[in-house]
C-alpha cells in the first residue's frame, strides 16, 4: 500500500509542473498580446488619419471667378490603412471616366458634392456611390457623370453648376449634402479656402471674420464610444487585444454616446439645439443657394434632386434626440425645403441608422470621415431606388427595361 501511495506521487509532481508550465505559458501569451495591441493602438493613435490630405489634387479656378477644381488628367495611387486607393480624373477635371461632352446620346445624369461624391475613400471610381449608382440603372439609356470636388460647399457647387456641368446639358442633377459641414461651408463662401500645395486649406481670416469668436474655440465635447450593455462586453473593452481584434472577429462596438461641440467647424455642432443664430445664418445661406441651383437647373430643363448623407457620428448615435441636441436637425432643414419647393429628397440617415441597427458593421472608414466600401455600397443602390421611385417618375415612365 505505501509502495503504491510513493509510486503515484511523482506522477502528480509532473501533472502539477505541466499544469502550472501550461498556466505560465498562456498568461505570457496573453500578456504579450495586450502589450502587443496597446502598441500597435498607440502607433494607429500617432499616425495621420486623413493621409488624402497631402494628395496634389486641386488647382486654382481657371475661370478666375473664385472656388477651385480638380486637376485634369490625375493618376495617383495612396494608402487609407491597409486600404489601396486608385484617384483618376478625365480631361475635364471630372473624378470619373472618359466622356465627351456631344453629342449627347442619352440622358444624363450629373452629380454634384464634395469628397464624399468625388469618392472618398472608395477603392475605385466603381466602387463610389456614384460608380454604384452607374451600374444600377439602365446603361443604354443613361449616362453618369461625377462632378465631386473635396471641400466644395454648395457655393462652390453653384460656381461649378454655371460654369463646367451645364455644358454637359444634364437631365437630372443631384446635389449631395453633406451634413457634417456643407452647411458651414456654404456660408463661408468660395473664398474660404486656400490651396496649399495641391490641397485646400481652410482660410482662418473668413473665419474670424464670419464667425463670432465664442463659436470658435473648442470645448472639447465629442461623441465618444458607448458603454457596452452586456457585462463580459463591458469588461473585456478595457482590454487592448479585444479592441484590436474585435473588428475581425465581429464584436466591435460600433456605438456612439453623441455630444455636440459648440466650434462652429465641429460637425456635431450642426445637430445642437436651439440652433444659435450663426448656425441659423448658414441654414439659411444654403438654403438660397440651393432655391439658385433650382433656378439654374430648371432654366435648362432638367431634374434637381437633393440626397442628405450623414456623418458617421449621427449613424451611430445610440439616441436620437438629447437635451441639447437633434441629431438629424440639419436633414430636417433640408426636407423641409425640399418640401416646400417639391424638390425629390432622399435623407440617407435612417437608412444608415436601420442598417447599422441589424448589421455590427463599419460604413466609413476607421478614424476618418469618409464612406468605406460598404458605406458607398448602400448608398449608392439607395439612390438608385430613389431614382427610380422619387425622381424620374417627374419626367419619364418608369420602363422594364430599367430593372435589367
Amino acid at each position: 500500500m505505501n509502495e503504491q501511495i510513493s509510486s503515484e506521487k511523482p506522477g502528480a509532481k509532473r501533472f502539477v509542473f505541466m499544469l502550472v508550465t501550461i498556466l505560465t505559458g498562456v498568461t505570457l501569451a496573453l500578456a504579450t498580446l495586450e502589450i502587443g495591441s496597446r502598441v500597435y493602438e498607440n502607433w494607429l493613435d500617432k499616425r495621420p488619419r486623413r493621409p488624402g490630405v497631402e494628395l496634389d489634387l486641386l488647382t486654382v479656378n481657371p475661370h478666375g471667378t473664385g472656388s477651385y477644381r480638380l486637376k485634369p488628367n490625375l493618376d495617383l495611387t495612396t494608402r487609407i490603412g491597409a486600404q489601396r486607393v486608385t484617384i483618376r480624373t478625365n480631361c475635364y477635371g471630372m473624378p470619373w471616366h472618359d466622356v465627351k461632352r456631344a453629342p449627347k446620346r442619352r440622358q444624363r445624369i450629373a452629380f454634384l458634392g464634395d469628397s464624399f461624391t468625388f469618392g472618398c475613400w472608395a477603392d475605385s471610381i466603381e466602387k463610389s456611390f456614384v460608380g454604384v449608382f452607374e451600374s444600377g440603372v439602365s446603361e443604354n439609356r443613361f449616362e453618369v457623370l461625377n462632378f465631386g470636388v473635396p471641400g466644395y460647399g454648395l457655393a462652390d457647387v453653384e460656381l461649378l453648376l454655371r460654369e463646367e456641368v451645364l455644358a454637359f446639358a444634364p437631365d437630372f442633377v443631384f446635389v449631395v449634402v453633406f451634413t457634417g459641414n456643407d452647411f458651414r461651408d456654404t456660408y463661408l463662401g468660395i473664398e474660404k479656402e486656400r490651396i496649399v500645395r495641391g490641397t485646400a486649406v481652410l482660410d482662418d481670416a473668413v473665419l474670424d471674420a464670419k464667425v463670432p469668436p465664442r463659436y470658435l474655440a473648442n470645448d472639447g465635447r465629442m461623441p465618444r464610444r458607448a458603454r457596452e450593455r452586456r457585462w463580459l462586453r463591458r469588461h473585456l473593452e478595457s482590454c487592448a487585444a479585444y479592441r484590436v481584434l474585435g473588428p475581425f472577429l465581429g464584436y466591435e462596438n460600433l456605438r456612439l454616446s453623441f455630444a455636440v461641440n459648440s466650434r462652429f467647424v465641429s460637425y456635431t455642432f450642426w445637430s445642437r439645439t436651439p440652433y444659435p443664430p450663426v448656425a441659423l445664418n448658414a441654414a439659411e445661406e444654403t438654403r438660397q443657394t440651393v432655391m439658385r441651383i433650382e433656378r439654374l437647373v430648371n432654366q435648362h430643363g432638367a431634374q434637381l434632386a437633393l440626397v442628405a448623407l450623414p456623418t458617421r457620428e449621427q449613424t451611430y448615435a445610440i439616441r436620437r434626440y438629447g437635451a441639447d441636441y437633434d441629431i438629424g436637425l440639419p436633414q430636417a432643414f433640408l426636407a423641409t425645403h425640399a418640401a416646400e419647393r417639391g424638390i425629390p429628397y432622399l435623407d440617407l440617415l435612417p437608412i444608415f441608422r436601420e442598417h447599422v441597427a441589424c448589421a455590427n458593421k463599419r460604413l466609413y472608414v476607421r478614424w476618418e470621415t469618409h464612406l468605406n466600401n460598404s458605406g458607398h455600397a448602400l448608398a449608392g443602390h439607395a439612390m438608385i431606388d430613389f431614382f427610380r421611385n422619387c425622381v424620374r417618375p417627374r419626367r419619364t415612365l418608369l420602363r422594364k427595361s430599367d430593372h435589367d
